[in-house]
């Protein structure tokens, strides 16, 4: 990974936090994660104090379940999904193909309002998190043929640059 790379990553990452941000804001949510489908919490903005680390691998596990019900269902996925307790609430919607967007709001906050944010933003995020996985495989793949390349597939890219 070259500077480039280093700074288009914190640009990426930046963007994700102001729209979690924005989410947070104009939803009344509690908290908002961002996760990916192999459980690792990616971003956060909110205040809310509970576990992230164990929030994040079960939501990404509960996904995974409610895929595998929508598929025994005839469905092609379930990409929104909402739980409600008498305190606090959870609305969670697939991001792009490899995130998960997790908004917890207060049983005072309407869950259509959630729903209208989380729809908004989630295109955003999407496009956002899609090119950038676009831009790792391209540069994945233009690494593999520059190892192939040398020889030995053993390149030292840094000192080709």
């Amino acid at each position: 990974m070259n500077l480039e790379d280093i700074t288009r990553e914190m640009d990426i990452l930046e963007s994700v936090q102001e729209i979690l941000n924005k989410v947070l804001a104009e939803a009344g949510a509690l908290g908002v994660f961002l996760v990916d489908h192999d459980g690792f919490l990616v971003a956060e903005s909110g205040g809310i104090e509970i576990d992230r680390v164990a929030l994040a691998a079960l939501i990404s596990a509960s996904f995974g379940a409610n895929a595998e019900v929508a598929k025994i269902l005839g469905e092609e996925g379930f990409d929104k999904l909402s739980h409600q307790g008498k305190q606090k609430n959870l609305f969670i919607g697939k991001t792009g193909e490899k995130h998960i967007l997790v908004i917890i709001f207060g049983s005072e906050t309407n869950l259509g309002l959630v729903k209208l944010y989380a729809e908004q933003f989630t295109a955003t995020l999407s496009n956002l998190l899609d090119n950038r996985a676009d831009a790792e495989e391209e540069a994945a793949s233009d690494d593999d043929e520059k190892s192939g390349e040398s020889g030995d597939g053993m390149a030292m890219d840094w000192m080709e640059e």
